[in-house]
């Protein structure tokens, strides 16, 4: 699996591509976790994330459920809400399914899911 940060403006662009399983859930928790705290330390306004997973592709069940926890922890540590694109429609069945406090706000494209932070 490989992981592209790009920043445009004030936001974080976070695409993600290849297969997630288990195995990969803790090195993903932690990146992800310092990307956030990163952010923070250098730019307290680029805590706007978008996460492209649209090359994404999920081996087993068992590293979804753990992928979703990850994502809801990062949420929980930004000042905004991170914006979902490329999301599968059976993947964002299982994220919504799974997410009761409504974390997760999705988008068909990048560029609406940036856009959504101004309105």
């Amino acid at each position: 699996m490989k992981t592209q940060i790009n920043k445009i403006g004030d936001t974080l662009i976070v695409s993600m591509e290849g297969k997630l399983d288990f195995e990969m859930q803790d090195t993903l928790r932690q990146d992800l976790n310092q990307l956030v705290s990163d952010a923070r330390k250098t730019d307290q306004s680029a805590t706007k994330i978008v996460f492209n997973l649209e090359d994404l592709q999920f081996v087993g069940s068992s590293g979804i459920s753990n992928f979703i926890q990850t994502l809801k922890e990062v949420s929980s540590k930004t000042n905004q809400k991170p914006r979902y694109c490329g999301v599968s429609s059976e993947f964002k069945r299982v994220m919504q399914a799974l997410d009761e406090t409504k974390t997760f706000e999705f988008y068909d494209t990048e560029e609406r899911a940036r856009k959504s932070f101004d309105q």
